[in-house]
Protein backbone atom coordinates (compact mmCIF):
# COMPACT_ATOMS: atom_id res chain seq x y z
CA UNK A 1 0.00 0.00 0.00
CA UNK A 2 2.92 2.48 0.58
CA UNK A 3 4.41 1.65 -2.46
CA UNK A 4 1.65 2.62 -4.13
CA UNK A 5 0.97 6.03 -2.47
CA UNK A 6 4.78 7.41 -3.16
CA UNK A 7 4.23 6.59 -6.33
CA UNK A 8 1.21 8.54 -7.13
CA UNK A 9 3.02 11.29 -5.66
CA UNK A 10 5.91 11.12 -8.07
CA UNK A 11 3.44 10.47 -10.75
CA UNK A 12 1.95 13.75 -10.46
CA UNK A 13 5.14 15.99 -9.58
CA UNK A 14 6.53 14.49 -13.05
CA UNK A 15 3.42 15.20 -14.46
CA UNK A 16 3.72 18.74 -13.44
CA UNK A 17 7.31 19.29 -14.77
CA UNK A 18 5.78 18.27 -17.98
CA UNK A 19 4.05 14.65 -18.53
CA UNK A 20 1.00 14.16 -20.61
CA UNK A 21 -2.41 15.52 -19.73
CA UNK A 22 -3.81 12.28 -17.42
CA UNK A 23 -7.45 12.82 -17.44
CA UNK A 24 -8.29 9.23 -16.93
CA UNK A 25 -6.05 8.90 -14.36
CA UNK A 26 -7.21 11.80 -12.41
CA UNK A 27 -10.86 10.71 -13.17
CA UNK A 28 -10.73 7.89 -11.27
CA UNK A 29 -12.80 9.22 -8.44
CA UNK A 30 -12.26 7.75 -4.88
CA UNK A 31 -8.84 7.26 -4.28
CA UNK A 32 -6.94 3.89 -3.73
CA UNK A 33 -5.66 4.06 0.16
CA UNK A 34 -8.04 1.92 2.30
CA UNK A 35 -6.55 3.74 5.27
CA UNK A 36 -5.23 7.12 5.78
CA UNK A 37 -1.68 6.42 5.94
CA UNK A 38 0.35 9.27 4.48
CA UNK A 39 1.55 11.52 5.99
CA UNK A 40 1.10 15.19 4.99
CA UNK A 41 3.13 17.21 7.74
CA UNK A 42 6.06 16.76 5.80
CA UNK A 43 4.34 18.71 3.08
CA UNK A 44 2.70 21.56 5.22
CA UNK A 45 6.41 22.07 6.74
CA UNK A 46 8.28 22.25 3.22
CA UNK A 47 5.50 24.64 2.24
CA UNK A 48 6.26 27.05 5.44
CA UNK A 49 9.85 27.08 4.64
CA UNK A 50 9.69 28.07 1.39
CA UNK A 51 7.37 30.60 1.97
CA UNK A 52 9.32 32.09 4.80
CA UNK A 53 12.70 32.41 2.66
CA UNK A 54 10.75 32.95 -0.79
CA UNK A 55 7.66 34.35 -0.72
CA UNK A 56 3.80 33.26 -0.80
CA UNK A 57 4.08 32.83 -5.11
CA UNK A 58 7.20 31.55 -5.22
CA UNK A 59 7.22 28.80 -8.23
CA UNK A 60 8.47 25.93 -6.39
CA UNK A 61 5.61 25.75 -3.93
CA UNK A 62 3.29 24.12 -6.67
CA UNK A 63 5.39 21.41 -6.59
CA UNK A 64 4.75 21.02 -2.31
CA UNK A 65 1.22 21.79 -2.88
CA UNK A 66 0.94 18.93 -5.74
CA UNK A 67 2.74 16.67 -3.57
CA UNK A 68 -0.14 18.13 -0.27
CA UNK A 69 -3.24 17.25 -2.69
CA UNK A 70 -2.26 13.70 -3.95
CA UNK A 71 -1.54 12.99 -0.10
CA UNK A 72 -4.79 14.20 0.65
CA UNK A 73 -6.30 11.85 -2.06
CA UNK A 74 -4.84 8.96 -0.61
CA UNK A 75 -5.92 9.43 2.67
CA UNK A 76 -9.32 9.80 1.15
CA UNK A 77 -9.66 13.16 1.45
CA UNK A 78 -11.18 15.31 -1.60
CA UNK A 79 -12.38 18.27 0.05
CA UNK A 80 -8.72 18.99 1.45
CA UNK A 81 -6.67 17.19 -2.02
CA UNK A 82 -9.12 20.11 -3.80
CA UNK A 83 -7.79 22.53 -2.28
CA UNK A 84 -4.50 21.84 -2.46
CA UNK A 85 -4.76 21.18 -6.40
CA UNK A 86 -6.37 25.01 -6.17
CA UNK A 87 -3.59 26.64 -4.36
CA UNK A 88 -1.09 24.82 -6.83
CA UNK A 89 -2.70 26.05 -9.64
CA UNK A 90 -2.92 29.77 -8.52
CA UNK A 91 0.83 29.75 -7.75
CA UNK A 92 0.87 27.72 -11.34
CA UNK A 93 -0.56 30.74 -13.26
CA UNK A 94 1.15 33.68 -10.90
CA UNK A 95 4.34 32.18 -12.87
CA UNK A 96 3.31 30.84 -16.35
CA UNK A 97 0.64 32.84 -17.15
CA UNK A 98 -2.90 32.12 -17.13
CA UNK A 99 -3.11 29.55 -20.13
CA UNK A 100 0.03 27.46 -20.40
CA UNK A 101 -0.61 24.43 -21.14
CA UNK A 102 1.46 23.48 -18.04
CA UNK A 103 -1.61 23.68 -16.24
CA UNK A 104 -3.70 21.22 -17.82
CA UNK A 105 -2.74 18.50 -15.65
CA UNK A 106 -3.22 20.06 -12.20
CA UNK A 107 -7.03 20.95 -13.92
CA UNK A 108 -7.05 17.23 -14.23
CA UNK A 109 -6.18 16.37 -10.99
CA UNK A 110 -9.13 19.15 -9.63
CA UNK A 111 -11.71 17.38 -11.66
CA UNK A 112 -10.79 14.14 -10.55
CA UNK A 113 -11.43 15.70 -6.85
CA UNK A 114 -14.56 17.31 -7.78
CA UNK A 115 -15.87 14.50 -9.16
CA UNK A 116 -15.51 12.75 -6.27
CA UNK A 117 -17.13 15.54 -4.20
CA UNK A 118 -20.16 15.20 -6.75
CA UNK A 119 -19.93 19.44 -6.83
CA UNK A 120 -20.80 20.04 -10.68
CA UNK A 121 -20.41 23.80 -10.77
CA UNK A 122 -16.89 23.54 -9.50
CA UNK A 123 -16.27 20.68 -12.60
CA UNK A 124 -18.00 23.09 -15.02
CA UNK A 125 -15.63 25.23 -14.07
CA UNK A 126 -12.22 23.64 -14.75
CA UNK A 127 -13.78 21.38 -17.82
CA UNK A 128 -14.45 24.91 -19.00
CA UNK A 129 -11.28 26.05 -18.29
CA UNK A 130 -9.27 22.93 -19.78
CA UNK A 131 -10.78 23.62 -23.11
CA UNK A 132 -10.13 27.12 -23.14
CA UNK A 133 -6.35 27.00 -22.73
CA UNK A 134 -6.15 24.26 -25.45
CA UNK A 135 -8.28 26.20 -27.50
CA UNK A 136 -5.90 29.20 -27.02
CA UNK A 137 -3.48 27.11 -28.32
CA UNK A 138 -5.56 25.47 -31.06
CA UNK A 139 -2.85 26.89 -33.78
CA UNK A 140 -0.05 25.26 -32.32
CA UNK A 141 -1.04 22.01 -30.74
CA UNK A 142 -3.84 21.15 -33.17
CA UNK A 143 -3.92 17.75 -32.16
CA UNK A 144 -3.79 18.26 -28.36
CA UNK A 145 -7.54 20.81 -29.00
CA UNK A 146 -9.03 18.06 -31.21
CA UNK A 147 -8.80 15.29 -27.52
CA UNK A 148 -9.57 18.75 -25.29
CA UNK A 149 -13.04 19.23 -27.33
CA UNK A 150 -13.56 16.43 -27.13
CA UNK A 151 -13.21 15.31 -23.30
CA UNK A 152 -15.08 19.14 -23.33
CA UNK A 153 -18.40 17.83 -25.44
CA UNK A 154 -18.47 14.34 -23.41
CA UNK A 155 -18.58 16.36 -20.19
CA UNK A 156 -20.99 19.72 -21.62
CA UNK A 157 -23.26 16.41 -22.69
CA UNK A 158 -23.59 14.79 -19.63
CA UNK A 159 -23.85 18.06 -17.00
CA UNK A 160 -26.89 19.09 -18.79
CA UNK A 161 -28.22 16.63 -16.30
CA UNK A 162 -26.47 18.12 -13.15
CA UNK A 163 -26.45 21.17 -11.24
CA UNK A 164 -24.04 23.27 -12.88
CA UNK A 165 -25.37 27.20 -12.44
CA UNK A 166 -25.76 27.00 -16.18
CA UNK A 167 -28.94 26.00 -18.63
CA UNK A 168 -29.10 22.95 -20.58
CA UNK A 169 -29.37 24.29 -23.95
CA UNK A 170 -25.95 26.77 -23.00
CA UNK A 171 -24.50 23.29 -22.24
CA UNK A 172 -25.70 20.90 -25.35
CA UNK A 173 -24.67 23.99 -27.95
CA UNK A 174 -21.61 24.65 -25.82
CA UNK A 175 -20.66 20.29 -26.79
CA UNK A 176 -21.59 20.43 -30.24
CA UNK A 177 -19.44 23.95 -30.57
CA UNK A 178 -16.55 21.90 -29.50
CA UNK A 179 -17.35 18.76 -31.63
CA UNK A 180 -17.96 21.19 -34.70
CA UNK A 181 -14.32 22.68 -33.76
CA UNK A 182 -12.40 19.57 -33.56
CA UNK A 183 -14.13 18.44 -37.04
CA UNK A 184 -12.87 21.51 -38.27
CA UNK A 185 -9.52 20.92 -37.54
CA UNK A 186 -9.66 17.58 -38.40
CA UNK A 187 -11.02 17.93 -41.87
CA UNK A 188 -8.28 21.11 -42.39
CA UNK A 189 -5.62 19.00 -41.08
CA UNK A 190 -5.69 15.39 -40.94
CA UNK A 191 -6.51 12.28 -43.80
CA UNK A 192 -10.30 11.92 -43.56
CA UNK A 193 -9.96 8.61 -41.93
CA UNK A 194 -8.38 9.81 -38.83
CA UNK A 195 -9.78 7.26 -36.55
CA UNK A 196 -10.93 10.05 -34.13
CA UNK A 197 -13.52 10.80 -36.73
CA UNK A 198 -15.87 8.31 -35.41
CA UNK A 199 -15.81 8.69 -31.77
CA UNK A 200 -16.54 13.06 -32.92
CA UNK A 201 -19.15 12.06 -35.20
CA UNK A 202 -20.66 9.46 -32.72
CA UNK A 203 -20.39 12.66 -29.79
CA UNK A 204 -22.13 14.86 -31.96
CA UNK A 205 -25.43 12.68 -32.45
CA UNK A 206 -25.47 11.94 -29.26
CA UNK A 207 -25.65 15.60 -28.41
CA UNK A 208 -28.00 16.79 -31.16
CA UNK A 209 -30.15 13.74 -29.55
CA UNK A 210 -30.00 15.53 -26.32
CA UNK A 211 -31.02 18.49 -27.56
CA UNK A 212 -34.05 17.60 -29.38
CA UNK A 213 -34.48 15.13 -26.50
CA UNK A 214 -34.48 18.47 -23.71
CA UNK A 215 -36.04 20.63 -26.65
CA UNK A 216 -39.62 18.10 -27.22
CA UNK A 217 -39.80 17.93 -23.18
CA UNK A 218 -38.60 21.47 -21.81
CA UNK A 219 -40.43 24.78 -21.18
CA UNK A 220 -37.50 27.10 -21.17
CA UNK A 221 -36.92 29.72 -23.54
CA UNK A 222 -35.09 28.46 -26.91
CA UNK A 223 -33.13 31.72 -26.93
CA UNK A 224 -32.40 32.52 -23.35
CA UNK A 225 -32.21 28.94 -21.92
CA UNK A 226 -34.88 30.16 -18.87
CA UNK A 227 -38.15 29.33 -18.02
CA UNK A 228 -41.17 31.31 -20.51
CA UNK A 229 -43.52 33.78 -19.02
CA UNK A 230 -46.64 32.79 -20.79
CA UNK A 231 -47.95 31.27 -24.11
CA UNK A 232 -45.32 32.88 -26.86
CA UNK A 233 -45.59 31.80 -30.53
CA UNK A 234 -41.98 32.80 -31.69
CA UNK A 235 -40.64 30.50 -28.82
CA UNK A 236 -42.46 27.72 -30.19
CA UNK A 237 -41.28 27.99 -33.52
CA UNK A 238 -37.97 28.53 -32.22
CA UNK A 239 -38.03 25.24 -30.27
CA UNK A 240 -39.22 23.25 -33.65
CA UNK A 241 -36.51 24.81 -35.51
CA UNK A 242 -33.84 23.60 -32.57
CA UNK A 243 -35.43 19.63 -33.03
CA UNK A 244 -35.73 19.87 -36.70
CA UNK A 245 -31.91 21.06 -37.07
CA UNK A 246 -31.04 18.61 -34.38
CA UNK A 247 -32.91 15.68 -36.27
CA UNK A 248 -30.50 16.92 -39.45
CA UNK A 249 -27.85 17.43 -37.58
CA UNK A 250 -27.20 13.92 -35.95
CA UNK A 251 -28.30 12.06 -39.07
CA UNK A 252 -25.80 14.20 -41.08
CA UNK A 253 -23.26 12.81 -38.59
CA UNK A 254 -24.77 8.96 -38.45
CA UNK A 255 -24.33 9.01 -41.90
CA UNK A 256 -21.27 10.06 -42.57
CA UNK A 257 -19.62 6.85 -40.13
CA UNK A 258 -22.03 4.46 -42.22
CA UNK A 259 -20.02 6.43 -45.69
CA UNK A 260 -16.84 6.35 -43.74
CA UNK A 261 -17.43 2.37 -42.85
CA UNK A 262 -18.90 1.00 -46.03
CA UNK A 263 -15.91 -0.81 -48.09
CA UNK A 264 -16.43 -3.70 -51.01
CA UNK A 265 -16.56 -6.78 -48.33
CA UNK A 266 -19.19 -6.15 -45.72
CA UNK A 267 -17.43 -5.47 -41.95
CA UNK A 268 -18.61 -5.56 -38.55
CA UNK A 269 -18.32 -1.73 -38.01
CA UNK A 270 -20.25 -1.16 -41.10
CA UNK A 271 -23.57 -3.01 -39.62
CA UNK A 272 -22.83 -1.36 -36.26
CA UNK A 273 -23.33 1.94 -37.79
CA UNK A 274 -26.19 0.97 -39.62
CA UNK A 275 -28.13 -0.40 -36.60
CA UNK A 276 -26.91 3.35 -35.20
CA UNK A 277 -28.64 5.14 -37.72
CA UNK A 278 -31.70 2.50 -37.15
CA UNK A 279 -31.66 3.77 -33.80
CA UNK A 280 -31.53 7.17 -34.74
CA UNK A 281 -35.02 6.71 -37.37
CA UNK A 282 -36.43 5.13 -34.22
CA UNK A 283 -36.03 7.71 -31.91
CA UNK A 284 -37.23 10.29 -34.29
CA UNK A 285 -40.54 8.07 -34.76
CA UNK A 286 -39.57 6.72 -38.48
CA UNK A 287 -40.25 3.27 -37.72
CA UNK A 288 -40.63 1.91 -41.13
CA UNK A 289 -37.06 3.18 -41.99
CA UNK A 290 -35.81 2.08 -38.73
CA UNK A 291 -36.85 -1.71 -39.41
CA UNK A 292 -35.58 -1.88 -43.42
CA UNK A 293 -32.42 -0.45 -42.02
CA UNK A 294 -32.25 -3.07 -38.76
CA UNK A 295 -32.51 -5.88 -41.15
CA UNK A 296 -29.58 -4.34 -43.04
CA UNK A 297 -27.54 -3.89 -40.16
CA UNK A 298 -28.23 -7.28 -39.14
CA UNK A 299 -27.56 -8.84 -42.56
CA UNK A 300 -24.65 -7.05 -42.96
CA UNK A 301 -23.20 -8.66 -39.34
CA UNK A 302 -23.69 -11.97 -40.78
CA UNK A 303 -22.11 -11.37 -43.60
CA UNK A 304 -18.90 -9.76 -41.92
CA UNK A 305 -18.42 -13.23 -39.84
CA UNK A 306 -20.68 -12.94 -36.88
CA UNK A 307 -22.30 -16.45 -35.08
CA UNK A 308 -25.38 -17.01 -34.12
CA UNK A 309 -24.44 -16.80 -30.57
CA UNK A 310 -22.53 -13.23 -31.50
CA UNK A 311 -25.69 -12.16 -33.20
CA UNK A 312 -27.95 -12.34 -30.37
CA UNK A 313 -25.10 -11.11 -27.59
CA UNK A 314 -25.12 -8.34 -29.58
CA UNK A 315 -29.35 -7.94 -30.81
CA UNK A 316 -30.89 -10.36 -28.65
CA UNK A 317 -32.18 -8.20 -25.92
CA UNK A 318 -33.34 -4.68 -25.73
CA UNK A 319 -31.08 -1.71 -24.43
CA UNK A 320 -31.61 1.49 -24.19
CA UNK A 321 -30.67 4.49 -26.51
CA UNK A 322 -28.04 5.91 -24.07
CA UNK A 323 -24.88 6.30 -26.69
CA UNK A 324 -23.71 5.98 -30.25
CA UNK A 325 -20.96 3.79 -30.60
CA UNK A 326 -19.30 1.16 -33.20
CA UNK A 327 -18.07 -1.27 -30.34
CA UNK A 328 -19.26 -4.50 -29.88
CA UNK A 329 -21.81 -5.61 -27.14
CA UNK A 330 -20.66 -7.74 -24.60
CA UNK A 331 -22.09 -10.97 -22.35
CA UNK A 332 -21.20 -8.67 -19.02
CA UNK A 333 -23.48 -6.01 -19.74
CA UNK A 334 -26.48 -8.28 -18.79
CA UNK A 335 -24.17 -8.95 -15.19
CA UNK A 336 -25.87 -6.30 -12.88
CA UNK A 337 -23.77 -6.22 -10.19
CA UNK A 338 -24.22 -5.71 -6.39
CA UNK A 339 -24.62 -2.05 -5.39
CA UNK A 340 -24.96 0.12 -2.42
CA UNK A 341 -26.25 3.21 -3.82
CA UNK A 342 -30.12 3.37 -4.50
CA UNK A 343 -31.49 1.23 -7.38
CA UNK A 344 -34.66 0.24 -8.45
CA UNK A 345 -34.90 -3.63 -10.67
CA UNK A 346 -37.87 -3.77 -13.53
CA UNK A 347 -39.16 -5.71 -15.89
CA UNK A 348 -40.99 -4.89 -18.55
CA UNK A 349 -41.99 -5.64 -22.55
CA UNK A 350 -40.33 -3.79 -25.27
CA UNK A 351 -42.32 -2.97 -28.99
CA UNK A 352 -41.36 -3.18 -32.07
CA UNK A 353 -40.78 0.19 -32.48
CA UNK A 354 -38.76 0.86 -28.99
CA UNK A 355 -41.31 1.34 -26.31
CA UNK A 356 -41.92 0.21 -23.28
CA UNK A 357 -44.98 -1.53 -21.70
CA UNK A 358 -45.98 -3.48 -18.94
CA UNK A 359 -43.19 -2.33 -16.18
CA UNK A 360 -43.15 -4.29 -13.33
CA UNK A 361 -41.01 -3.33 -9.99
CA UNK A 362 -39.15 -6.46 -8.90
CA UNK A 363 -36.68 -4.67 -6.54
CA UNK A 364 -35.60 -1.83 -4.79
CA UNK A 365 -32.92 -0.47 -2.62
CA UNK A 366 -33.55 1.22 0.15
CA UNK A 367 -36.90 -1.45 -0.09
CA UNK A 368 -40.27 0.51 -0.55
CA UNK A 369 -39.04 3.64 -1.52
CA UNK A 370 -41.68 5.48 -3.39
CA UNK A 371 -39.54 7.87 -4.34
CA UNK A 372 -37.18 6.19 -6.64
CA UNK A 373 -40.22 3.40 -7.82
CA UNK A 374 -41.84 6.06 -9.14
CA UNK A 375 -38.50 7.69 -10.77
CA UNK A 376 -37.84 4.31 -12.32
CA UNK A 377 -40.59 3.87 -13.62
CA UNK A 378 -41.02 7.45 -15.11
CA UNK A 379 -38.14 7.33 -16.87
CA UNK A 380 -38.24 3.56 -18.44
CA UNK A 381 -41.73 5.18 -20.03
CA UNK A 382 -39.54 7.32 -21.22
CA UNK A 383 -36.56 6.08 -22.78
CA UNK A 384 -36.57 4.69 -25.56
CA UNK A 385 -34.93 1.29 -26.66
CA UNK A 386 -33.47 -0.34 -29.47
CA UNK A 387 -36.15 -3.66 -29.84
CA UNK A 388 -35.00 -7.17 -30.00
CA UNK A 389 -33.46 -7.46 -33.95
CA UNK A 390 -33.81 -10.91 -36.07
CA UNK A 391 -33.30 -11.39 -39.08
CA UNK A 392 -36.69 -10.34 -40.29
CA UNK A 393 -35.99 -7.02 -38.11
CA UNK A 394 -37.27 -5.86 -35.23
CA UNK A 395 -39.17 -7.96 -32.51
CA UNK A 396 -41.54 -7.84 -29.10
CA UNK A 397 -39.30 -9.15 -26.34
CA UNK A 398 -39.36 -8.75 -22.48
CA UNK A 399 -36.24 -7.14 -20.69
CA UNK A 400 -35.34 -6.74 -17.44
CA UNK A 401 -33.20 -3.59 -16.20
CA UNK A 402 -31.80 -1.98 -13.06
CA UNK A 403 -31.91 1.56 -12.59
CA UNK A 404 -28.80 3.22 -10.31
CA UNK A 405 -29.66 7.00 -9.35
CA UNK A 406 -28.67 9.07 -10.48
CA UNK A 407 -28.76 7.66 -14.30
CA UNK A 408 -27.38 9.07 -17.49
CA UNK A 409 -30.18 6.82 -19.48
CA UNK A 410 -31.21 8.98 -22.46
Amino acid sequence: MRVIHIRDLLYGLALLLGGAPPLAYANSGSPRATSPDVDVAPFVRSIAEVERKHGAVDHRLSEYFLGLGLAHRANGNPNDAASAFQQALHINRINKGLHHLVHVPIVDLLIGSYTALGNGKALEQQHRYRYWIHRRERKTNADDFIDAAVVFAAWQTRAHNFDTGMSSLRHLRDALDALGAALETIDSKHPSQDPRLIVILNAQALAHLNLAMYMSTTVDDPAAGRPMTGDDFGDIIARRDIIIDSLMGGEKALDRIVSMTEIRSPTIQHGLALANRADWELVFDRPQSSARTYRKAYEQLKLAGLSEDELTTEFGSPRPLSKFSLERRKDSEKVQRPSTEPYVTASFDVTKTGTVRNVEVLDAYPSGDSKIIRRARTTLRATRFRPRIGSDGPLEASSTIRYTFPDEAI
